[in-house]
C-alpha cells in the first residue's frame, strides 16, 4: 500500500549547526511518539519533538507539542508534552524535529518559515546572568525560566510575525539536577500569558541542556496547511458518534475542566481538592497513618474551608481562566494574577509540604517553576527532606538550612495548633531554602542525584533509615519518579513509563493482576492522545473517534488501536526489565492504606480480605507479592493482544475516569 501521509522531519546536527529536511518514509510512524521511538532505536542520543497529524485541523485540543528522549530522571525512554505549543509549531511546515549531538556552547535553536523557506540556526546564549535576573516589559523582575523566556523573546521575536512565535526554555534545575522541565508560555498581544505549560515529567529539560547544550527554542512560521480545515468533515465524525457538532460535543465532554456544577468548582485543582475526603495525602504522606476521621477533618478544615475556598473565591467565581495557547473553549487554565493553579503542583508543593494557603502555595510553586523543576518530583523531594529535619534525623546546619524550629511540619488536623496562613508561610519559606540548597549549595550535591540516590548517601552518613520515609518509583540503577498525586495502586504500577497517566488509576479496588491488565488498556488509549498530540482533557471523545478520523481522512488501512498497542508493547518489551520493586516501606503503607480504605467503606470482596490479611501478617512480603501480581497482569495484557482491549464506542465508554479525578 502506498504510504498515504506526507510527513517531514528536520534533523539538526548541533555540533556544527548543519541541518536537513527529509520525508518520513516509515509507514509505522503515525505520530510524534512513533517517530521518537523510531529515532531512539536508530540513534539513542536523539532528542525529538513534534506535532500530531491533527495539529493543522480545527479540532480543539489537538495541538500539544510532544517531546521524546532518554530520561535521566527515569533512566528509560520517555514521553512528555506541553499544551498548545504545536499551534505555533505547525507554522514551521514540518512534523518533527530531531536533534543530534551537542552544541559547542549553551545555545538557543531558532526555527522559522518565511518567504517560502525554512530557516534554522543556533545562537549562543550566556544563560547565567539572565537566569539571575531579567525584567519583563512592565519592569517586573523575572528569574530562571521566566527570565530566559523573556530574554529570548526580546532578542528574536522581531524575526517572526507578531504573536506568531512561541518559545520553550529551561531553568537552573536543567543544569544542576536530573529533574529539569521544559516550559513554555503562550504569547498574546506581545506579552507572555500567565498560563505557562510544561513538558514537566521525566527530566527532559535536563537532557536537553546537559547532553545537547540547548537552553531553549524559538519557533514559528508562515506555512499554512489546507489539510483537515473543512469544518463539515470534522463535524461529521462528532455528529455520528455524539449527536453534536465538534465544539458542542467537546464542551459537553470536558465539563470538569471548566466548571463542575455538582462541586461548585472547576479545573484539576478544584475538582480534585473537592473530592479528596479521607484520601488526602499531606506532610510527606504522613496523613496515611492518621485515623479516618482525622483525615476527613483535615480535608474539611484545611482544604474545603480554606485552601479550596480561596481558589473558588479568587479564581472560579470571577472566571479567571484561559486556554493553553491554541483556540479551545475549555479554558482549563485557572489563574489568579500571574499564578496558574493546577492540582498536582499545588498538592505536591502544597499539603505534602505542609502548605494549605494560596498565598504561600503561589510563592513556592512559582519559584519552583522559575527554577525549571518538575514540580511533582520537587514536592516529593522537599517534603521528604522536611520530614527528616523535623524528626531530627538529619541536622539542617549540615546543609546550610535554617533550624528545625523554623518548620511546622507533621500531620495535624487541628487548626488551633496549625495556623493555616502563618504556618503555611513558614513551610513555604523553608521549602524555598531547600530548593536553593539543592540547586546552588555544595551541601546539596547528594540531593541533586534524586531521592533514591540521596537516601542511600544519607543513610550511610547518619546511620538512619531515610529511604523508608521516601515515596518514589524505582527504575534502572538510579531512576526515580515521585508518583502522581493520587492514592491508588495504579499510580505505583511497574509500567515502563511512570509519572504519566499510562495506568488505570480509578479509586475502586481491583485485584492487582486485573489492575495490571487494565494498565495495558489505559496505556494504549493514552497513546491515542500523546501520539496524536491531543490533550488528554479531551480524551472522552478522543479515545472514541481519533482512530476513525485518521483512518477515514488519510485512507489508512491499519487498525489504529492495534497500532498503538504494538507501540506500547514495544516500549514495554524494551524498557520494562529496568522496573524495580518498591524499595520504601512507606509505599507499602500506602498500598495497605488503600486496601483499608475499602475495608472501612464496607466492601465485601474475597481478594480484598485476602490481601489485607497478607499485608497484616507480613507487610514487606505482601507488598512484593502485590507488585509482582501487577507485573504479571501487565504481561498478561500484552500477551492477550490488541483484540482483548475493548473498543471505545460511546461517551460512556470513552475513558475510565469519573468526577473524582480531574486529571
Amino acid at each position: 500500500m502506498p504510504y498515504p501521509i506526507h510527513q517531514r522531519v528536520l534533523t539538526v546536527h548541533l555540533h556544527n549547526g548543519h541541518w536537513y529536511l527529509r520525508p518520513v518514509e516509515a509507514p509505522d510512524v503515525l505520530g510524534p511518539v512513533d517517530y521518537g521511538w523510531l529515532r531512539y532505536h536508530l540513534y539513542p542520543d536523539s532528542f525529538t519533538f513534534g506535532e500530531g497529524l491533527l495539529a493543522g485541523s480545527r479540532i480543539p485540543g489537538s495541538r500539544r507539542l510532544v517531546f521524546c528522549a532518554w530520561s535521566p530522571q527515569w533512566e528509560s525512554f520517555y514521553v512528555s508534552s506541553m499544551g498548545g505549543a504545536a499551534y505555533t509549531f505547525h507554522g514551521i511546515g514540518v512534523n518533527y524535529i530531531a536533534l543530534r549531538g551537542r552544541a559547542p556552547e549553551p545555545s538557543v535553536l531558532l526555527l522559522n518559515h518565511t518567504d517560502g523557506e525554512i530557516h534554522v540556526r543556533l545562537e549562543p546564549v550566556n544563560i547565567d546572568p539572565i537566569w539571575n535576573g531579567y525584567a519583563d516589559p512592565d519592569g517586573r523582575p523575572l528569574l530562571g525560566f521566566f527570565a530566559l523566556q523573556q530574554a529570548l523573546y526580546d532578542r528574536y521575536a522581531s524575526e517572526y510575525q507578531p504573536d506568531g512565535v512561541r518559545i520553550f526554555a529551561v531553568g537552573p534545575a536543567a543544569r544542576y539536577t536530573r529533574e529539569g522541565a521544559i516550559g513554555s508560555s503562550p504569547i498574546r498581544k506581545e506579552r507572555f500569558a500567565p498560563v505557562e505549560d510544561w513538558a514537566g515529567r521525566g527530566g527532559l529539560g535536563s537532557r536537553l541542556l546537559q547532553y545537547h547544550n540547548i537552553v531553549g527554542c524559538v519557533f514559528g512560521g508562515e506555512w499554512e496547511d489546507p489539510d483537515l480545515r473543512d469544518s463539515k468533515e470534522i463535524d461529521s465524525y462528532f455528529l455520528e458518534h455524539f449527536g453534536k457538532r465538534t465544539i458542542q460535543a467537546d464542551l459537553a465532554l470536558t465539563t470538569k475542566y471548566r466548571y463542575a456544577p455538582e462541586f461548585e468548582t472547576g479545573g484539576t485543582f478544584g475538582v480534585n481538592m473537592r473530592t479528596l475526603d479521607m484520601r488526602i495525602m499531606s506532610f510527606n504522606y504522613q496523613s496515611i497513618y492518621a485515623a479516618n476521621d482525622e483525615r476527613l477533618r483535615q480535608h474539611q478544615d484545611f482544604i474545603l474551608k480554606h485552601y479550596l475556598h480561596q481558589f473558588n473565591e479568587e479564581t472560579i467565581k470571577p472566571k479567571q481562566q484561559q486556554h493553553c495557547g491554541e483556540p479551545c473553549a475549555v479554558a482549563c487554565k485557572k489563574i489568579k494574577d500571574h499564578y496558574k493553579k493546577d492540582y498536582e503542583p499545588y498538592h505536591a508543593l502544597g499539603p505534602q509540604i505542609g502548605v494549605f494557603d494560596q498565598r504561600a502555595a503561589e510563592t513556592i510553586n512559582h519559584y519552583a517553576d522559575a527554577m525549571g523543576f518538575d514540580a511533582i518530583q520537587l514536592g516529593g523531594t522537599v517534603a521528604w527532606i522536611m520530614e527528616l529535619i523535623a524528626e531530627g534525623l538529619i541536622p539542617p546546619e549540615d546543609f546550610g538550612l535554617p533550624p528545625a524550629s523554623d518548620l511546622r511540619f507533621g500531620f495535624t488536623a487541628d487548626v488551633a495548633s496549625f495556623d493555616l496562613v502563618t504556618d503555611s508561610r513558614r513551610n513555604a519559606d523553608y521549602a524555598a531554602s531547600i530548593v536553593n540548597m539543592i540547586l546552588f549549595a555544595p551541601e546539596g550535591a547528594a540531593f541533586r542525584e534524586g531521592i533514591r540516590g540521596a537516601a542511600h548517601i544519607l543513610d550511610q552518613r547518619y546511620d538512619i533509615d531515610s529511604l523508608n520515609r521516601a515515596v518514589y518509583l524505582a527504575n534502572g540503577d538510579q531512576g526515580c519518579m515521585v508518583p502522581n498525586q493520587y492514592w491508588t495502586p495504579g499510580m505505583f504500577s511497574p509500567m515502563p513509563l511512570m509519572g504519566k497517566y499510562y495506568v488505570f488509576y480509578d479509586i475502586d479496588f481491583m485485584p492487582p493482576r486485573e489492575l495490571g491488565r487494565k494498565n495495558v488498556e489505559r496505556m494504549t488509549y493514552e497513546l491515542f492522545n500523546d501520539n496524536t498530540g491531543i490533550c488528554r482533557f479531551h480524551r472522552k471523545w478522543a479515545e472514541s473517534i481519533t482512530d476513525e478520523i485518521l483512518e477515514a481522512h488519510y485512507g489508512l488501512d491499519t487498525d489504529y488501536k492495534t497500532h498503538q498497542f504494538r507501540l506500547c508493547k514495544a516500549i514495554f518489551d524494551h524498557e520494562s526489565p529496568k522496573s524495580e520493586p518498591w524499595e520504601s516501606e512507606r509505599v507499602a503503607d500506602l498500598i495497605l492504606g488503600f486496601l483499608e480504605y475499602w475495608e472501612h467503606n464496607g466492601l465485601k470482596d474475597p481478594e480484598l480480605e485476602q490481601w489485607l490479611n497478607r499485608f497484616r501478617e507480613d507487610k514487606k512480603q505482601a507488598a512484593r507479592d502485590f507488585w509482582d501480581e501487577i507485573r504479571l497482569g501487565i504481561a498478561d495484557g500484552f500477551a492477550a493482544g490488541a483484540d482483548a482491549i475493548p473498543d471505545m464506542l460511546t461517551p460512556g465508554q470513552a475513558g475510565t475516569l469519573d468526577n473524582t479525578r480531574a486529571q
